[in-house]
């Protein structure tokens, strides 16, 4: 049987432009979150190189636009004073950048959308706020969390001066600059467990916090519980890209 041989030709030629223009797509990417990975950990002094994620398919496709349409830098297990051990992600969306910051990825100065911060609070980190060393953190109810200026949580944990754990249910609030964390009920309580003693349970769960001094780069705009995690998230607009703010040990922002 004869198969036309120009058109397949034509076929494979092609396939082999795109796997190319595909693969050198891939290499300028990785370049470029290569090189902001390392000016954040060089501007912000980390000890782990923070992962960097842009997007754009193809990335290069921003020589013709002019924009990144986002960039995000995961930091884990960073170091944050008072909280111990938090993981944190910065997002920055609709980058304007030059030619020459496309392809070096020196994007310190330039102008985005939107800068938003999100970070982690699993029950280590905020078992050492409530001093628990054995804090859990789970969903109350078997339905998918709800997130914004409430959202609700269960909690198990030992409270200083307890013998045995309790579990509580926790209404989380944002009220102005605070972070308010107030059990609502008692699960599992003992029977003969005095009102004295199911106080002090509630006072032990009880947990104010001023968000702005969390390494948000301002007030926290949304609170949620996910994956047996307290999440934080602050944002804010218009702003001009500094590498040190990438970081969550930036606590205030530019």
């Amino acid at each position: 049987m004869y198969v036309p041989r120009l058109p397949l030709i034509i076929v494979t030629v092609l396939a082999v432009l795109v796997g190319a223009g595909w693969l050198v797509d891939s290499i300028a990417a990785s370049r470029v979150e290569r090189a902001i990975s390392r000016d954040v950990e060089e501007a912000a002094r980390l000890d782990v190189s923070p992962r960097v994620n842009v997007d754009g398919v193809p990335y290069l496709a921003a020589l013709a636009t002019g924009e990144i349409p986002s960039i995000s830098v995961h930091a884990l297990d960073v170091d944050v004073a008072e909280l111990g051990m938090v993981n944190a992600q910065t997002r920055l969306t609709e980058v304007q950048v030059t030619r020459d910051q496309v392809l070096t990825g020196d994007i310190s100065g330039a102008p985005a959308r939107s800068f938003t911060r999100t970070i982690r609070l699993d029950g280590v980190a905020l078992g050492r706020l409530l001093d628990m060393t054995d804090l859990d953190i789970s969903h109350p109810y078997d339905i998918s969390p709800a997130g914004g200026v409430a959202a609700e949580a269960q909690l198990t944990g030992t409270p200083f001066h307890q013998r045995e754990p309790s579990t509580v249910i926790v209404d989380l609030r944002l009220v102005g600059d605070e972070f308010r964390m107030t059990p609502r009920e008692l699960v599992d309580a003992p029977a003969d467990q005095t009102d004295e003693e199911a106080q002090a349970v509630r006072d032990a769960f009880t947990l104010t916090l001023d968000t702005r001094k969390l390494p948000l780069a301002g007030r926290a705009s949304t609170v949620n519980m996910s994956g047996g995690s307290i999440f934080f998230e602050a944002q804010r607009f218009n702003v001009s890209v500094a590498m040190s703010a990438l970081s969550p040990v930036e606590v205030t922002g530019d």
